[in-house]
């Protein structure tokens, strides 16, 4: 009877464990269209749901002009990884920068501000990671540190 008691415990809870675990599905295999809406999640945070952006024109305007971003968050795709430089052009609300490669956050830039009204361009500062990336997450400022993301951290969909 002890043996039987024990079995079944050792089979609920493999059962138990393995409904706590999430699917997570890999970002290099998916096609992405500009404007797409996506869900995605960084580390532990929510699934957030994010446009795409990965064409020149697309990724040059970013969230140039916008009030508001409307969804969580914008991101910027490469198709391969490279060292931009984005700058806050237009830009009417402070954001977080998220460089993402292959799939880990490897530097985030908290409260980036806006720039002052006029600001001529050649003042405005520039913002690029210390190393080549693949993805850029822009969001509204603190979102970074809310949804207490580090460095390491994976992005994936589910």
């Amino acid at each position: 009877m002890v043996k039987i008691k024990g079995v079944f415990l050792i089979i609920l809870s493999a059962v138990i464990l393995s409904g706590c675990t999430k699917s997570q599905r890999s970002l290099s295999n998916l096609t992405f269209t500009d404007h797409q809406l996506i869900e995605i999640q960084l580390g532990n945070s929510p699934l957030l749901k994010l446009e795409v952006v990965n064409t020149p024109q697309s990724i040059t305007q970013g969230l140039s002009g916008r009030k508001e971003l409307g969804v969580d968050g914008m991101l910027f795709v490469f198709d391969q990884p490279t060292t931009p430089q984005f700058w806050m052009k237009e830009m009417n609300f402070d954001l977080d920068i998220i460089w993402i490669n292959q799939q880990k956050i490897v530097e985030i830039i908290k409260d980036v501000p806006a720039p002052v009204l006029n600001t001529p361009f050649n003042e405005l500062p520039i913002y690029s990671p210390k190393q080549p990336v693949n993805m850029i997450l822009e969001t509204e400022a603190g979102k970074a540190a809310e949804w207490q993301l580090s460095i390491g951290d994976l992005v994936f969909t589910e």
